[in-house]
């Protein structure tokens, strides 16, 4: 067993501190800035969460990887944008800035809270937002609220984690409960193959820490900067036919609950069915404070890249997600092709998959990944020139002059933001000749490369965007029935027959099943159901994942594109999946389900109350009764959906 350790923790800045930062080339920069979305992919991922107060007793918190200055500051004086825009639409999980509109009594002092898409943002008076030091301070908080609550005077204390949510799912602007200062890394234990962390700690923490001892996660979401508690709160999921999703890896938790019970500790064993909802419980049954997760031993990844034809795509899908231990499409709308990303452990690599056959040593082959496999066959500026040649284009046609230089140091996503955004991203013909140029890049992308798997399972989810994911049952891993492919055939008719600008890529991965009642995933499907049954133990889904991108402020300082781009995307593009859905018993990814105010809120309700059937929501709201029966720790979409609750 190896002593508790904490994670290295990045400095602390006032806002003036941060602009100054900001302001000046020599220094490194970090921190919640628009124009992070030009810098190498690589870096896109970088997490910030900036606290500022005009009381000058509280200091800012900045988490986040240094960007490269040099780049950052050409691009800036390229498009002419400003650094104070970075307060309106960060592309980093979340922005957060506390100011005070009256500055004798400081009484209406407020914070803001925008989450890393830039999409939804939240207002509240800075004394209901809390921070605790400690964990004792965060069950004092729970405590309190919870005694000096009543029906009259709620206490509201909902949680918040680094605001990656898509849909802001833990957003409310009556109270929240940030735990960014509670990441400390508890217990690694290698005989167990577990690790425990305080809620607050984020994924590429707890990545960092394990490395040394030769571990990592079992599965990764596309960007590691969610806190622990919010990646299993919402059911965060990556790729692999026989892996579930991440909530299926914590073995134990601690909840601080606003209720008699106070702190719960909970395993499968003690608390069977409520550990379950309590491990994906969407915040609604107490604070997570602490998560002991399934770890693995550390492995590299192979990695394939090839482009298929849609035809090719639909007969080669249930050799490759046998094959393979993970497999991603990306559909490419209005071009036939589909890139299709597989990665496997190089010590197991499938005979008939990529590699280089050699002998195993005992009279049999094995693949092995040679230095000639993982050479590319293109060079990047190859791979590249189809983005980088329309940027230019783009960039000729409307006179506006980018330094060369700068071009050249841009990614793949970075290049298709700008692209997108220098031309109307309502146009479907300019829409089609960007999927056209995406395509041209990964015909010349395609091969292999070899890389540690937390490397691998993380990747370039691009700019700010709207998103909507959407999960499914497909049949069993041994017997996938054609849902996974019909789905897509009718979702890209409906698409391209109605001009949608729906740009790629349409992303499309699989899991294994998830036993807590609340997973879209989830295998519980009534009072029929059998823990042990073939059904749920292989369970297979589908998920599903439509974006429209946006334009940073600096492309769109009214903000009126952005705000048209929205109108599409929910009246056009995501009635759309849900039309096509509507036989194949869609349910949206809880981090980006939308329910709107208006004519189609109960309607969409009602749809996510009816997946689950009855005796789930009837479960999940007997456990809020016993965890959170004054509702503190609600807000509108739990309301919306579970109901009971007194939410603004």
């Amino acid at each position: 067993m190896i002593a508790a350790m904490t994670p290295h923790k990045y400095g602390a800045l006032r806002l003036s501190q941060f602009l100054k930062q900001a302001s000046n080339p020599s220094r490194a920069l970090h921190g919640s800035c628009r124009l992070a979305r030009h810098v190498a992919s690589s870096e896109r991922a970088a997490v910030a969460s900036l606290s500022t107060t005009s009381t000058g007793n509280q200091d800012s918190r900045v988490h986040g990887r240094a960007w490269s200055t040099s780049l950052m500051v050409a691009v800036a004086l390229a498009s002419s944008a400003s650094i104070i825009g970075a307060t309106s639409h960060s592309n980093q999980p979340a922005f957060t800035e506390a100011k005070a509109e009256n500055d004798d009594d400081g009484t209406d002092e407020t914070t803001t809270i925008l989450n890393w898409s830039g999409t939804h943002s939240v207002t509240l008076p800075q004394k209901s937002y809390y921070e605790p030091e400690s964990i004792q301070d965060l069950v004092d908080i729970v405590s309190e609220a919870y005694k000096k609550s009543d029906n009259e005077n709620k206490i509201h204390i909902r949680p918040i984690g680094s605001a990656l949510s898509p849909n802001g799912i833990a957003f409310s602007s009556q109270g929240m409960v940030s735990l960014s200062n509670l990441d400390k890394i508890l217990e690694i234990n290698k005989d167990k193959l577990e690790i425990t962390v305080q809620a607050g700690a984020r994924v590429s923490q707890v990545l960092d820490a394990l490395r040394p001892h030769g571990l990592t996660l079992p599965n990764l979401a596309s960007i590691a900067e969610q806190q622990i508690g919010g990646f299993v709160s919402v059911g965060a999921h990556g790729t692999g036919a026989k892996i579930p999703p991440v909530d299926e890896f914590v073995t134990a938790l601690t909840l601080v609950t606003p209720s008699k019970h106070g702190v719960v500790k909970m395993t499968e064993k003690t608390h069977g069915e409520l550990f379950r909802l309590a491990r994906l419980g969407l915040g609604g049954l107490g604070i997570l404070s602490e998560v002991t997760l399934k770890v693995v031993p550390a492995h590299n990844l192979l990695e394939q890249t090839i482009v298929l034809t849609r035809d090719e795509a639909k007969n080669q899908l249930n050799t490759l997600l046998k094959r393979h231990k993970h497999v991603r499409y990306m559909w490419i709308p209005y071009e036939d092709a589909v890139v299709v990303v597989t990665n496997d452990d190089e010590n197991d690599l499938p005979l008939l998959g990529p590699g280089t056959e050699v002998s195993d040593g005992k009279g049999g082959k094995k693949k092995i990944a040679s230095v000639d496999d993982v050479t590319p066959k293109f060079s990047r500026n190859e791979q590249l020139a189809p983005l980088r040649n329309m940027l230019r284009n783009l960039l000729k046609a409307k006179e506006i002059s980018i330094e060369e230089e700068i071009i050249e140091g841009m990614g793949f996503g970075d290049l298709r933001d700008l692209i997108l955004a220098h031309g109307n991203m309502l146009d479907p013909d300019h829409i089609k000749k960007c999927n056209k140029a995406e395509k041209d890049f990964w015909m010349n992308a395609q091969g292999l490369d070899l890389a540690p798997s937390e490397k691998k399972l993380n990747f370039d989810c691009g700019g700010q965007q709207w998103v909507y994911e959407v999960c499914f049952p497909v049949g069993t891993y041994g017997m996938p029935n054609e849902k996974s492919m019909s789905f897509m055939e009718e979702l890209l008719k409906e698409i391209e027959s109605n001009n949608v600008p729906a740009p790629a890529p349409i992303e499309q991965r699989w899991t294994s099943g998830s036993k807590s009642p609340l997973s879209p995933a989830s295998v519980i499907t009534g009072k029929d159901y059998c823990e042990s049954s073939y059904e749920a133990n292989n369970a297979l889904f589908s998920w599903v994942g439509v974006i429209m991108y946006l334009p940073s402020e600096d492309l769109d300082p009214t903000g009126y594109r952005r705000d048209f781009i929205t109108e599409s995307f929910k009246d056009q593009y995501c009635k759309l999946v849900r039309k096509v859905g509507s036989k194949y018993g869609l349910m949206c990814h809880w981090a980006k389900l939308e329910i709107p105010n208006g004519e189609d809120e109960e309607v969409i309700a009602q749809s996510v109350r009816d997946r689950f059937g009855p005796r789930v929501c009837e479960v999940y709201n007997k456990a809020r009764d016993m965890y959170d029966p004054k509702r503190l720790l609600s807000n509108q979409l739990i309301a919306k959906v579970f109901g009971g609750d007194d939410v603004e």
